[in-house]
């Protein structure tokens, strides 16, 4: 089954920790496995000051503190803004708003937003 890897685990910030809760608990259904499984590339996400790069080359999801080189899409602005993507508010608000930024190849965001959403079995 896959998971969340941190490549550091004692350096991790916040926004991995979210990211790999909330992208870990969707990893427990076929659809979240699937979903992670078509994903290829590199996304930055950032709140604040704090990055984690998020890398989907493998089975697993490799996160990373701070910026790993050149990324295929990134998503930065506030941490609440952020939470309230992954919460499901939408990202075209904050987009429109200038809460977030996004850029590189942003349809790779749209995939994420799909690992991000899946539903539980219950």
């Amino acid at each position: 089954m896959p998971k969340v890897v941190f490549k550091t685990p004692g350096e991790m910030n916040l926004v991995g920790y979210i990211l790999q809760s909330l992208i870990d608990r969707n990893l427990q259904t076929e659809k979240g496995a699937r979903v992670l499984g078509k994903m290829k590339g590199t996304i930055l996400v950032g709140a604040s000051d704090m990055r984690v790069t998020l890398d989907f080359t493998g089975e697993d999801l490799l996160m990373a503190v701070g910026e790993q080189g050149k990324a295929d899409a990134r998503v930065l602005g506030s941490m609440d803004a952020l939470l309230g993507v992954a919460l499901g508010h939408g990202m075209v608000g904050p987009v429109l708003s200038g809460k977030l930024k996004v850029g590189g190849k942003a349809w790779r965001l749209l995939k994420m937003l799909k690992l991000l959403k899946v539903e539980s079995q219950s």
